[in-house]
């Protein structure tokens, strides 16, 4: 999957230099994407919801635990933003937008296109946090396991902890882990589409 995206990223800036240049859509293709864009992230968040939906075992798991376990990811999307706003104080952005790129929590596909209707640049820097949160988690998440705590490690990769990151946390940790990242994930999932209302799109 790492490898996959990496590789997507270098096609995506090859085609971007040498083919997008001479290729025409009837107008910029700036304005072709911004019309295919939204209709592809509607389809996209309709099969998410699916998804979500058709995991009947969710609701029993949290039965089980309780519902402290939303504590967890509150306090891990709490601090995301809190310190995307310090950071804001080093970084040529607004604490708003800062927060807003951080806000992607891992979902490359979604928020980066989601800001391209407030800044290109802005979209660039949450499309590489994301994808960076995502890897990073995937490396790091055994250390932060052993380390720091198993909780502690499903905040990681942020949205991909439920999917993606899912073997790798459950062997880093144990089997009772794997619905506090179910939750982190879909919690985080929940709060990336609001990341335009961050910065007024």
């Amino acid at each position: 999957m790492s490898k996959g995206i990496l590789i997507s990223i270098a096609r995506g800036i090859i085609f971007g230099a040498v083919l997008l240049p001479n290729i025409s859509f009837g107008g910029s293709v700036t304005d072709f994407a911004s019309g295919v864009l939204p209709i592809v992230l509607c389809i996209l968040l309709l099969l998410v919801g699916f998804e979500i939906g058709r995991d009947t075992t969710v609701k029993e798991k949290i039965q089980k635990v309780g519902f402290r376990v939303f504590l967890f990811p509150v306090a891990a999307i709490s601090g995301t933003f809190i310190f995307a706003a310090i950071a804001s104080a080093i970084i040529p952005f607004s604490p708003r937008e800062a927060m807003a790129a951080a806000g992607g929590f891992g979902w490359y596909s979604i928020a980066p296109n989601i800001l391209m209707a407030h800044s290109t640049m802005l979209s660039a820097i949450c499309f590489l946090h994301n994808v960076m949160r995502e890897l990073f988690g995937i490396v790091l998440i055994p250390f932060v396991a052993k380390w720091v705590g198993y909780i502690e490690a499903t905040a990681l990769p942020g949205v991909a902890a439920p999917d993606v990151c899912l073997p790798i946390i459950e062997k880093a940790t144990s089997s009772d882990i794997a619905i506090y990242a179910i939750i982190m994930g879909f919690s985080m999932g929940f709060v990336v589409p609001w990341v335009g209302v961050i910065v007024g799109v």
